[in-house]
């Protein structure tokens, strides 16, 4: 009883519904039709008349050199506009021809377009990808025309999931159909090519791309009355599509009706105001304009027009409203849409997604057999997630895993991070396994993030913390020294980049310890400044020393070294030295400093070398965890053996670390009385050599 008294409520508010609707479409239409003047006539006729104005130079220009000021127009007319155009947010649909992605091919940029729309010779050599946003566009090259050069393969992976979708399946053979079609009206066959789009419109008579056409066909065979309608209805189902608005002022201007031919063709480079082809063809329809006469006739003919676009957009709407009810009624009320909004049937095929026949274990990864992370698209068109990719090939040959094609010149990008996610992919997956992704998303965190990531606040701690960082046994580094990198096995590499997503940056050093077989018990976080990959995905890295560590225990993971580690601190210095201590700071400083000044030229070239610029001296302070930092950027530049270094390093004590400065000084400045007792010893030598002779 509840669900029968349920369904007759939903029936009659849905009848409610329905009803009021079409009155507001009653009451609009009834209202256009005494406005139908409308603003944006006056604009149009403004802009002719200041076109075609005594004395204007306009008239005198060609084709070519009316581009540039057709693309002006439409960039005002696009400014002044108050209606948002929106190139399409669902991302199953194809921007070019604002159909179902049919074949799809994924760019580098991580957006994927039908085949034949990429490849149309149509289109702007340097055309940029149109969901991009526009800062970046430009930054490399369009990933369109670096698909058109390296041949990109259709996606495999969206591919065989549209297929298990049957109303896809059929929306694909409507467009395969057209394609057909193409065909037929490319040798001539323009009756054959309107026998097969009318075919397709028989069952679905709201398919722009049959429309739009079979409008081309109908203009081919000079039917200019039935093009004008289709192509009508195509502007009325795909209002933000400039090559609906081209078609039409295209076979109003074959009638002869320049006018109403230049308005429909700027309408269309307002949506898009690079078109190359809008441009020619709104600068050939403003051409005639300046050579004809023919306003009075054109004014009637904008307005019929306009009426008939009225109408198609009106039945449009109560057809796609129609169309919408009917597929939430089929659909459960819990439904998702990739989109996270509904749009009209034709803007959107989130809904006609059948989401009910797709399993998570359908996007998993070939290598790690897990829910796809952070999707990657291969120019081959396979799909794994970037991290496996990246060590594949670190491991291997920069080839697909699966068929092996090369990636030599797509792994660079990948490595740089110019290659993106795969929108479709990652949308699907968050959008239908929302469960599987964060268990996903905590799986990948867990392998990549946790025993690298440092928090700020365990760097910053001054109390005795112990955690887990990756280590990288290579040579002693001391705090606050700069320390160049080469990272080239695939270990290490991998270590790298997942130090360097992280918010610290950091990592750990050690040197390696002969006597134990292993890495040494003490070291220093580095924190990356600075990484470069090369194209083979090795990586040059500027780092530099932070804290100091003390190894409690160790561990390896992905075949890199790991350790959980306690941060070192110097002893609190106590009152009664603190002043002391402060003076003793300040005399190795000068020291060392006048050690330097008497240097010569040339070493003095080699120390600048390594530390950048030549240290100040930072006063002793209370709270310092490592002493001033100048103590050792000089105890890595001065000629000290690399035991005296780690024990340094090791050593809690600031007066320790001075002394070590001092011994070193006073050895150093010994070293250079002897030379120069040298040297005038043999310039005696050789002047009582001289006064012999």
């Amino acid at each position: 009883m509840f669900s029968e008294h349920h369904s007759s409520v939903l029936r009659k508010t849905r009848s409610r519904r329905r009803r009021s609707k079409r009155n507001q479409h009653q009451s609009i239409k009834s209202d256009h039709r005494t406005r139908i003047n409308s603003p944006a006539v006056d604009r149009f006729h403004e802009i002719l008349t200041d076109l075609k104005r005594p004395g204007s130079r306009f008239a005198s220009y060609t084709i070519n050199e009316l581009e540039p000021i057709c693309q002006q127009i439409a960039i005002q007319e696009m400014s002044s506009s108050t209606t948002t155009i929106n190139i399409g947010s669902c991302p199953l649909v194809c921007i070019f021809c604002q159909h179902f992605i049919h074949e799809p091919i994924t760019l580098y940029c991580g957006h994927t377009f039908c085949d034949q729309c990429i490849n149309d010779e149509q289109l702007s050599s340097t055309i940029n990808c149109p969901r991009c946003p526009h800062d970046i566009q430009g930054q490399v090259q369009s990933p369109i025309v670096h698909a058109r050069e390296k041949s990109y393969r259709k996606n495999l992976f969206l591919h065989q999931l549209f297929d298990r979708s049957e109303t896809l399946q059929t929306i694909c053979e409507n467009i395969t159909s057209c394609r057909k079609g193409k065909k037929e009206y490319s040798k001539g066959n323009y009756q054959q090519a309107i026998n097969i789009y009318s075919q397709i419109l028989d069952k679905n008579n709201h398919d722009h791309l049959a429309l739009y056409n079979r409008a081309k066909a109908y203009a081919a065979i000079k039917q200019f009355n039935h093009g004008l309608t289709d192509a009508t209805h195509v502007v009325a189902l795909k209002p933000h599509w400039t090559n609906g608005y081209i078609c039409q002022g295209e076979i109003l201007f074959d009638m002869n009706h320049f006018t109403a031919a230049l308005r429909s063709s700027l309408k269309g480079l307002v949506i898009d105001p690079d078109n190359q082809m809008g441009k020619q063809t709104m600068a050939r329809h403003l051409h005639a304009v300046l050579h004809n006469d023919d306003n009075n006739t054109d004014d009637k003919e904008i307005m019929s027009t306009m009426k008939k676009e009225f109408e198609q957009i009106n039945k449009t709407s109560l057809v796609n409203e129609t169309i919408m009810e009917t597929m939430n009624s089929m659909t459960d009320t819990n439904s998702l849409t990739m989109c996270k909004s509904i749009q009209s049937s034709n803007s959107c095929f989130c809904l006609q997604f059948n989401s009910k026949k797709l399993n998570s274990r359908d996007f998993e990864c070939s290598i790690c057999v897990s829910l796809l992370w952070i999707p990657i698209t291969t120019p081959c068109g396979h799909v794994f997630c970037r991290e496996c990719l990246i060590r594949s090939v670190d491991n291997t040959q920069a080839q697909c895993p699966i068929c092996k094609s090369s990636l030599e010149e797509f792994f660079p990008m990948l490595i740089r991070s110019y290659v993106n996610k795969t929108e479709i992919i990652s949308k699907l997956i968050e959008t239908y396994f929302p469960k599987e992704y964060h268990e996903r998303q905590q799986l990948y965190e867990q392998d990549n993030i946790q025993g690298v990531s440092i928090p700020p606040s365990l760097i910053n701690n001054t109390e005795s913390t112990i955690f887990e960082i990756p280590i990288f046994v290579c040579v002693l580094i001391l705090p606050h020294c700069a320390c160049p990198l080469h990272v080239y096995e695939p270990r290490y590499r991998l270590m790298m980049r997942r130090a360097n997503e992280t918010e610290t940056r950091t990592f750990g050093m050690c040197q390696f310890d002969g006597e134990i077989d292993t890495f040494a018990d003490y070291g220093t976080l580095l924190h990356i400044r600075g990484l470069i990959y090369t194209p083979d995905g090795r990586s040059i890295v500027d780092t530099i020393g932070q804290r100091r560590f003390r190894v409690i225990e160790r561990g390896m993971k992905d075949e890199y070294h790991t350790a959980r580690v306690e941060l070192i601190r110097d002893h609190q210095i106590e009152e009664h030295e603190f002043n002391d201590l402060f003076q003793f700071n300040r005399d190795t400083y000068n020291r060392v400093r006048e050690w330097f000044d008497n240097l010569d030229s040339h070493r003095k070239t080699l120390i600048r070398q390594q530390v950048e610029e030549y240290p100040s001296c930072d006063d002793l302070i209370q709270g310092l965890v490592d002493g001033p930092s100048w103590t050792w950027i000089m105890l890595n530049v001065l000629p000290i053996e690399p035991i005296l270094q780690y024990t340094a390093l090791a050593s809690q004590s600031l007066r320790i670390r001075l002394q070590m400065i001092n011994d070193t000084i006073d050895f150093q400045l010994n070293q250079q009385q002897q030379q120069q007792q040298q040297q005038q010893s043999t310039t005696i030598i050789s002047s009582n050599d001289d006064d012999d002779q």
